[in-house]
């Protein structure tokens, strides 16, 4: 039976969910939309989504490695989530073909980032203080259902500019709820192939 004590850290990382939800579920399935508005065709849109991806996976190991040294990991992923918030807030005025892809992708990849780090501070939260970790994870489900349905309303007679700053607005809710995730320190080798850490609230 969980304690009062249980419901901070619990509380906390529910916030990081249905922030970084609120996000996807606006993103995943309008950003085709507002990158066709700004002139990017079918092609490019394809071709920017799947550079995104591998962008992902050449940063990947760089973040692990900074992640699993550091006892400040939500400075970490609000760093990451400042990165995606400068892109987004640079996409505003860009014209450039070139700019829109760059921005893009390091906004696309902070973003992407940022899941695995909130779920290896879950996980550790999860095994050292017995929280529910299907609770807590409920809230990005909840929040990408009302994000997809809420944002499609407000689309539905727009042209697809408005895209933009809904997904600006939500990355700000990301980065507070980043800066609000509880610490764990750095992780031992044994500790990374568990998939959890050393627990350390703040």
């Amino acid at each position: 039976m969980p304690t009062a004590a249980d419901f901070r850290p619990s509380m906390r990382l529910s916030a990081f969910y249905a922030a970084i939800f609120l996000v996807t579920g606006i993103q995943l399935p309008f950003w085709p939309v507002w990158l066709s508005s700004r002139g990017l065709t079918a092609r490019d849109i394809g071709l920017l989504l799947a550079a995104a991806i591998w962008g992902k996976v050449l940063a990947a190991p760089a973040i692990r490695a900074i992640a699993d040294r550091t006892r400040h990991r939500h400075l970490l992923m609000a760093a990451l989530a400042g990165a995606a918030i400068a892109a987004y807030a640079g996409l505003l005025p860009a014209s450039s073909w070139w700019l829109l892809i760059l921005l893009n992708l390091v906004a696309l990849t902070a973003q992407s980032a940022l899941m695995p780090l909130g779920d290896a501070v879950t996980l550790a939260a999860v095994r050292s203080q017995g929280l529910d970790y299907g609770r807590i994870r409920l809230w990005g489900s909840v929040s990408f259902i009302v994000a997809s349905i809420a944002s499609g309303a407000a689309l539905a007679s727009s042209s697809g500019s408005a895209v933009l700053p809904l997904v600006l607005v939500a990355s700000m809710l990301v980065l507070l709820a980043c800066l609000g995730v509880p610490q764990i320190g750095p992780m031992r080798s044994s500790e990374r192939a568990a998939g959890c850490g050393p627990w350390r609230e703040t």
